[in-house]
């Protein structure tokens, strides 16, 4: 059979008639090669977060970088951080060793969004929880909630060494 030679695009069989585009097609399908682009951008940065998250590993107090820590402009101790960053089941995960002055605090009674725990090695002084004060010296340890005000207050006559670690729950993961 002869082939059949058709003039204009009406005239084709509808299986094998050029398609026309509407705008809409258009703008969908560009839709979604942007949010495919975005995504796999997201992904590439969580790749490179996630190679920047916190190590497993053992840093013995010898190797923490002690520095000046100051409240109101003046020093008041020393901290230094033994691990921050992400973790697989945190974010903001940090810990790390304080000394505090004699007579002092690292800063008045705050908030923030991650739970703490510190645990006092050394010294004698306050701490408040939620409006709560309570005397502590050597193993003694607190624990706040997020968003629960507390701080605390070396009342001896040596420094106060603690250790905390801070950490909110993990976003997005």
């Amino acid at each position: 059979m002869p082939p059949i030679h058709h003039t204009t695009p009406e005239d084709m069989p509808t299986n094998i008639r050029p398609s026309k585009r509407p705008l809409g097609t258009i703008a969908l399908g560009s839709l979604a090669l942007i949010l495919a682009l975005g995504w796999a951008g997201r992904e590439a940065a969580f790749a490179k977060s996630a190679a920047e998250a916190v190590k497993s590993g053992t840093i013995n107090v010898g190797e923490v970088k002690m520095g000046p820590h100051t409240d109101l402009g003046k020093v008041v101790g020393q901290a230094g951080i033994y691990f921050a960053g992400d973790t697989t089941s945190s974010s903001k995960f940090v810990t790390g060793r304080f000394v505090l002055e004699p007579g002092k605090t690292p800063h008045a009674p705050h908030t923030h969004i991650e739970e703490e725990v510190m645990v006092i090695e050394s010294g004698k002084g306050v701490i408040s929880v939620d409006g709560k004060e309570t005397p502590i010296g050597p193993g003694s340890a607190m624990y706040t909630a997020p968003n629960v005000p507390h701080g605390i207050v070396n009342t001896g006559d040596t420094p106060i060494v603690f250790y905390f670690i801070k950490w909110a729950p993990a976003t997005g993961k």
